[in-house]
């Protein structure tokens, strides 16, 4: 994944792939938090989707049947999972991912709240406890941000004259910064306050840098030259965000501690989320 790569570069790059975040220094770890983009560093439904599309991706490629390229993104799945280990959030994803699969081979329709609610009873049911574990709440506070919230973020940010793909990033990380705010400081009594912009900054390479890291990796059995080669091209995206994190996080005002402060960010974020709601409602 990233030979001939060390210090901060390797490290991001383990945490975004493999959600392995213990070499990166205490300061980069401040950084991220504060920035808004920890949630990089915890492996998510965009890592198995992207494992999911690459074996469906090679399937067509290979002109084989799409049910062999289905059970072969259910290995791919299933690899990946056993590869990062028992972390709350890649389990609810490949749980999705795994039925998304399953539900093309049986012919099924697919639900996305169907495949969100069996990731949470097959987790709880491995231990009632994982329901206090900030992961756990976490993560399925941003997915259900996501399913609900996002439609309605998008629709506001599409009144303003911006790039494409630009209002959907906006709006997921809108969404996903709202939902999860009271749970932050709750957990961590603390709250960053420029997600969005730390987001929208970091967004443009995160999909790349996950396919280079796969890339290298495929490519080291065969060459490992060439994945040294790939994996220096990707050093640079893991550097770029570090410099994201280090610029957000260095900002006046980066994030909230105190308790009115705290308490003023949530009920201004409640306020946007009531007025878009508003908003929507009167188109």
């Amino acid at each position: 994944m990233a030979p001939g790569l060390t210090g901060e570069r390797r490290a991001v790059l383990e945490g975004i792939v493999l959600g392995e975040d213990q070499d990166l220094s205490t300061g980069l770890r401040t950084a991220f938090r504060v920035s808004g983009l920890y949630h990089l560093l915890a492996v998510s439904g965009q890592n198995v989707i992207f494992v999911a599309a690459c074996v469906l991706g090679l399937a067509w490629l290979m002109r084989v049947p799409r049910w062999i390229g289905e059970l072969g993104a259910l290995a791919g799945i299933a690899s990946y999972v056993l590869a990062v280990g028992a972390q709350l959030s890649v389990i609810r994803a490949g749980i999705a991912g795994a039925l998304g699969s399953i539900a093309w081979l049986s012919a099924r329709q697919r639900d996305r709240w169907h495949f969100l609610l069996v990731g949470a009873l097959v987790l709880l049911a491995w231990s009632p406890y994982n329901l206090l574990d900030a992961g756990f709440q976490l993560s399925f506070a941003a997915v259900v941000a996501i399913f609900v919230a996002v439609p309605l973020a998008k629709d506001w940010f599409a009144g303003y004259p911006l790039p494409p793909g630009l209002p959907e990033v906006l709006a997921v990380s809108l969404a996903c910064g709202v939902a999860t705010a009271p749970i932050l400081w709750l957990e961590f009594g603390r709250i960053p306050v420029y997600s969005v912009p730390a987001n929208a900054l970091a967004a443009p390479v995160v999909a790349p840098l996950l396919g280079l890291s796969f890339a290298a990796a495929v490519a080291a059995p065969v060459s490992t030259g060439f994945a040294a080669l790939i994996a220096a091209g990707n050093g640079w995206l893991a550097a770029y965000l570090v410099w994201c994190a280090h610029l957000i996080a260095g900002l006046p005002g980066a994030s909230v501690s105190s308790a009115p402060a705290a308490i003023g960010l949530l009920l201004l974020c409640a306020a946007g989320a009531g007025k878009l709601h508003l908003s929507r409602q009167g188109r």
